[in-house]
């Protein structure tokens, strides 16, 4: 009789069922926490997920269209931007040119709603100001050399979306 349990114990293990058994019960008990949570909790767009928000997914996409285009105004209004580039001769004879422009990889935009009732977004543009330098043997010569980032500057700038529009 012991040797007849032990062989139908040995069957059931190398057969697997056992295994089978054991792996359909922790399956069930999966299932089982995969139910859905509690439905007493009411959705609002405090706890609500930011992919099913829909107003804010397309303020987002607005905001980072809006800006793209003021990163171009201001690396083009830049009071030291490559057209007004600061040439200085050096005590060597040479030339070195510098001037400010934006990194346009660097924006990243963040969009996140507002408790005001008149500002109801408010979205923040990070980017890098890079600081160009080169040197040359003239002015002229400067404007046409190879220039190297020398120095970032980390620029963070908030807007607000009022009346239709980013400001």
């Amino acid at each position: 009789m012991d040797k007849f349990f032990i062989s139908a114990l040995l069957a059931v293990f190398l057969t697997g069922a056992f295994f089978a058994a054991s792996a359909q019960a922790v399956h069930a008990q999966d299932v089982a926490s995969l139910s859905p949570g509690d439905a007493s909790v009411k959705i609002n767009t405090k706890n609500m997920p930011l992919y099913l928000d829909e107003g804010l997914v397309t303020k987002n996409a607005d905001f980072s269209k809006f800006a793209r285009v003021r990163a171009k105004s201001l690396d083009r209004n830049h009071r030291m931007a490559r057209t007004r580039m600061q040439i200085i001769k050096q005590d060597d004879g040479s030339f070195l040119a510098r001037y400010h422009a934006i990194d346009m990889d660097s924006i990243v935009t963040k969009v996140s709603r507002s408790s005001s009732k008149t500002v109801p977004f408010v979205g923040v543009m990070r980017f890098c100001e890079l600081v160009m330098e080169a040197t040359a043997e003239s002015p002229a010569a400067c404007k046409k050399a190879k220039f190297s980032p020398v120095t970032v500057i980390p620029n963070r700038q908030i807007f607000s979306f009022r009346k239709g529009a980013w400001q």
